[in-house]
C-alpha cells in the first residue's frame, strides 16, 4: 500500500508592482506630440526627497533633450552714436540689430506642459526614477496666449508727453521686452522638439520690433551734467558720465536735458574743477601721501523732481601729491560711471 501523499501548502511572497522596473526605465516611450524625459537619484534621503530629486531631474532632461536639437543662437549687435547738430545739443542714441538664432536658457519651470507621469523606487538599487514628459500642444497654446497678452499691452502703450509719461512708456516696453525674451527662449526650445515654427518666428518679430522701440524711448530720455555754481566738470569726468549714459542707451544733452546729474563738493572753495581741482585734501606721513575728498552726486528731472542721490569718496595714495592726484581722479571717474549706470539700469522702477 503507497504511503498518502502530504500536500504542504508553498507560501508564496507576493510580487509588487514596485518591485519590477517599468519598461520606461530602460527604453523611453515615443509618442506624437510629446518629448519625453528620465530622471534619477539616489535613495540617500527620505522616498520624498528622492522622488521629487528624480521628478526635477526628469524635467531637465525633457529641457537638454530639446536643447541638444538647437543649433543656432541670437547675436545683438548694439551700436552707440552722439550727434550734435548746428546750434543744438548733443544726443546720444543706441541702435541694436539683431541676427535670428536661438540661444536657449530656458529652464523647466518656465516651461508649460511640461509634466512628470510616473516615479518608480527601486529598494534592491536604491535608486528613483521619474518619467517625464512635454506636451507640446499644450505648451505652445500658453506660449502663444502669452504672446498675445504682451502684443496688447505693447500695442496700448502709446508714450505721451512729460517726465512721467516718457518713464512710464519706457517701463511698459521694457516689462514687454523682458517677457518676450523669456518666449523667445522656449518657443525656441519648442521648435527644437518639432513645435511649430510660425510661433518662434512670430515672437522673435515682436521681439526685434519692441527692441527699436524700446531704443527710440530710452533715447528720448536725455541727462546731462550739471555741476554746482563754482564747479567747473572736467573734460575727463563729463567724458565718462556721457560714456555711461550712452552704454545704456539713453540721450545725452548739453543743454536742457530732461534729466540734470547734479556735482556737488564738499568743500569751501570756489572755482574748483571736477577732476583736477583742489576739491581733495592731502594727508601726509613719512612714505606716503593721501590725496581723498568727496562729491555729493544727485539726479534730478526738469520739473525738480529728486529721484537719487548719493557722496562718492575718492582716494589715491602715492609717494608724490602728482602720483596720488592721478590715482584719485581715477577712482572718482570710475565710481562715478558705476553710481550713474546703476541709477540709469534702475531707471524704468521710477
Amino acid at each position: 500500500m503507497r504511503a498518502p501523499i502530504l500536500l504542504v501548502p508553498v507560501l508564496l511572497a507576493p510580487v509588487r508592482a514596485a518591485e519590477v522596473k517599468p519598461i520606461w526605465v530602460s527604453v523611453l516611450p515615443a509618442q506624437p506630440g510629446r518629448v519625453y524625459g528620465l530622471g534619477v537619484a539616489g535613495l540617500a534621503g527620505n522616498d520624498a526627497q528622492a522622488l521629487r530629486q528624480a521628478s526635477d531631474n526628469a524635467r531637465a532632461d525633457v529641457i537638454s533633450r530639446l536643447r541638444a536639437n538647437v543649433k543656432a543662437d541670437t547675436r545683438i549687435t548694439t551700436t552707440y552714436q552722439e550727434s550734435r547738430g548746428t546750434g543744438t545739443a548733443a544726443t546720444g542714441t543706441r541702435t541694436q540689430t539683431a541676427q535670428v538664432g536661438t540661444q536657449v536658457q530656458a529652464q523647466a519651470a518656465d516651461l508649460p506642459g511640461l509634466v512628470v507621469e510616473e516615479t518608480f523606487l527601486d529598494r534592491p538599487g536604491a535608486s528613483s526614477y521619474a518619467l517625464a514628459y512635454l506636451d507640446l500642444a499644450i505648451a505652445q497654446r500658453e506660449l502663444q496666449a502669452r504672446l498675445g497678452a504682451v502684443r496688447a499691452d505693447l500695442a496700448a502703450e502709446r508714450g505721451g508727453q512729460g517726465v512721467r509719461a516718457k518713464l512710464v512708456a519706457a517701463q511698459v516696453l521694457r516689462k514687454g521686452y523682458l517677457e518676450l525674451l523669456k518666449l523667445d527662449d522656449l518657443s525656441a526650445l519648442l521648435s527644437g522638439g518639432g513645435g511649430d515654427l510660425n510661433l518662434r518666428q512670430d515672437v522673435l518679430e515682436a521681439r526685434t520690433g519692441t527692441e527699436t522701440r524700446m531704443a527710440a524711448a530710452r533715447a528720448a530720455l536725455t541727462f546731462g551734467l550739471a555741476p554746482a555754481p563754482g564747479l567747473e566738470p572736467d573734460p575727463d569726468v563729463t567724458d565718462a558720465v556721457r560714456s555711461a549714459v550712452l552704454k545704456e542707451g539713453m540721450g545725452w544733452s548739453d543743454r536742457n536735458p530732461m534729466f540734470s546729474i547734479t556735482v556737488r563738493a564738499h568743500t569751501g572753495r570756489s572755482g574748483v574743477q571736477v577732476g583736477r581741482g583742489a576739491w581733495w585734501d592731502y594727508q601726509r606721513s613719512a612714505d606716503f601721501i593721501v590725496a581723498q575728498g568727496s562729491l555729493s552726486l544727485g539726479l534730478v528731472d526738469v520739473d525738480g523732481q529728486q529721484y537719487e542721490s548719493t557722496t562718492l569718496v575718492a582716494k589715491g595714495v602715492g609717494v608724490t601729491e602728482f602720483q596720488a592726484d592721478t590715482l584719485l581722479q581715477a577712482d572718482y571717474r570710475n565710481k562715478l560711471a558705476k553710481a550713474v549706470s546703476a541709477w540709469l539700469a534702475d531707471l524704468g522702477r521710477w
